[in-house]
């Protein structure tokens, strides 16, 4: 975006960065699905994530250094919670991806949410979870973590196969709270 400013009674353009938004927001850009093991009371699988952080973040909310963690939501339950992972050298100003997995194994999935994703997977070849994302919080007198809630996304398998999806359609955006 290019703002208008003046000089000397002059105007001319500058390219002035815009003001820090009041709620930070990243991109959830990929999201991988690998089904390791599944029945209808027992769940192995794991979740790899990829989230932009737009270049307005890094320092300004976000440590260059610090620390991740993702959690995955099926119909509004977590299903499953990763490792705090460590993340290093994001460049100032600067757009970048961070990585995170999430793996869960022998999970007791009982009940009808075992029974929902078994039927998700066998039969509609798709899957749907949300996510959280936690990042190290930078700014004085904040909490330790920016909390993140991200719209659902569409998993869909690979033709023939019921233990590997990929996100399809947009990039859902992931809203600070």
């Amino acid at each position: 975006m290019v703002y208008l400013a003046k000089h000397s009674g002059r105007g001319y353009l500058d390219p002035l960065p815009p003001s820090s938004p009041v709620r930070p927001e990243i991109e959830l850009t990929c999201m991988d699905f690998t089904v390791l093991y599944i029945t209808q009371t027992r769940l192995s699988a794991k979740w790899d994530l990829s989230i932009r952080i737009p270049y307005y973040l890094p320092d300004s909310y976000i440590c260059l250094n610090g620390d991740i963690q993702a959690s995955l939501r099926y119909k509004n339950v977590i299903i499953a919670t990763s490792s705090i992972q460590k993340y290093n050298n994001l460049r100032y100003r600067s757009a970048q991806l961070l990585k995170v997995s999430v793996v869960v194994s022998e999970k007791d999935i009982s009940g009808l949410i075992g029974k929902d994703i078994m039927e998700d997977v066998k039969e509609k070849k798709k899957v749907r979870f949300g996510s959280r994302v936690l990042i190290t919080d930078c700014r004085r007198n904040m909490a330790e973590n920016m909390r993140f809630g991200c719209h659902e996304v569409t998993l869909r398998f690979e033709p023939g196969s019921e233990m590997k999806a990929t996100m399809f359609g947009n990039h859902p955006t992931c809203f600070n709270f």
